[in-house]
């Protein structure tokens, strides 16, 4: 064989070599739940955008007090829980937010069918998680919008994750709580009323990615792939509405028509860029600050960096 021809023949079988090699580069992502404000993760996985970045990406479920401990400990690469991220950095854990996905709230305020406002609260019953938890704040902080004091007017049970919530919905138990789609629809279905979406009065960060310092300052690369995928995914996620509520009906195991519902509901809050406000992540970082009883000053910069998002995507 002339020498030009082997030359030509390894020159094509390289890239791909390097291909495959990159393809097998695998991700660990922990995720606290599934729901929609997590969608653009799954969507970069079935739509092949994070393959198309090199990537091999696991998904895998845990409860947000195990996130940290396992993202510090390398048992994943990154964790998507925004709050738990800020939590973590105001404590000094060493870990930043490098993207956002879902940028303001998307919780539902479910309500008993008898409930016509938020005025309509007062002397209530409603139902929560954890006090520092999203669904929480969302609730105390829209009750004060609306001119409620949330320790006085209403009585909140905390400790009940979404599903036992919509129990007691159901029981009566309870008269409203902060539920997401698509469970929040079906509720709707059910013949209970969606007062408001939190997410037009708040804006307040869901979802978001995660790494440490450490990876930040060792693996740059590495994550500026797994942006770009993430990137992508956003824009797909908006411009492809029939494909993305098709992903939904599969993924969360719904009907068609409550996905299109979930999806004209909430795809709006979908940060458009992978970014938040300063102003929302600062108001986070307050509230961490107040739980964790914490009197250090903090920047922007100690909680968030998107300095390599920006340098992922400057090609798109």
């Amino acid at each position: 064989m002339r020498p030009i021809m082997i030359l030509l023949i390894i020159s094509a079988i390289i890239p791909l070599a390097v291909l495959n090699v990159r393809a097998q580069e695998k991700i660990i992502i922990g995720m606290p739940g599934t729901n929609f404000s997590f969608l653009p993760f799954q969507v970069a996985q079935k739509k092949g955008f994070y393959s198309k970045q090199g990537l091999d990406v696991q998904h895998v479920l845990m409860k947000g007090t195990l996130a940290v401990p396992a993202l510090i400990n390398r048992e994943v690469d990154f964790i998507t829980n925004f709050n738990i991220l800020i939590y973590g950095a105001v404590k000094g854990l060493g870990v930043r937010v490098v993207f956002v996905s879902a940028a303001r709230q998307m919780y539902h305020l479910v309500v008993q069918p008898s409930i016509k406002t938020v005025a309509d609260l007062r002397g209530k019953v409603l139902g929560a998680s954890t006090a520092a938890s999203a669904p929480s704040i969302a609730t105390t902080e829209i009750l004060r919008i609306f001119g409620l004091n949330p320790d006085k007017d209403v009585k909140i049970i905390f400790g009940a994750d979404e599903s036992i919530r919509a129990e007691q919905l159901r029981h009566k138990t309870i008269d409203a709580a902060m539920i997401q789609p698509p469970l929040s629809i079906k509720m709707k279905n059910e013949g209970f009323r969606i007062l408001l979406n939190a997410g037009d009065y708040l804006e307040f960060p869901v979802s978001a990615l995660g790494a440490t310092t450490v990876k930040i300052r060792d693996n740059p690369e590495q994550i500026k792939r797994v942006l770009r995928a993430l990137y992508e995914t956003l824009a797909f996620i908006r411009n492809e509405r029939a494909e993305t509520i098709k992903l939904i009906t599969e993924w969360l195991k719904i009907d068609p028509a409550t996905a299109a519902d979930t999806y004209d509901l909430t795809a709006k809050y979908l940060s458009p860029d992978g970014t938040a406000s300063e102003k929302a992540i600062m108001a986070r970082v307050e509230e961490a600050k107040h739980v964790g009883k914490i009197t250090k000053n903090f920047t922007i910069n100690d909680v968030a960096d998107f300095s390599l998002l920006k340098s992922a995507i400057k090609d798109f």
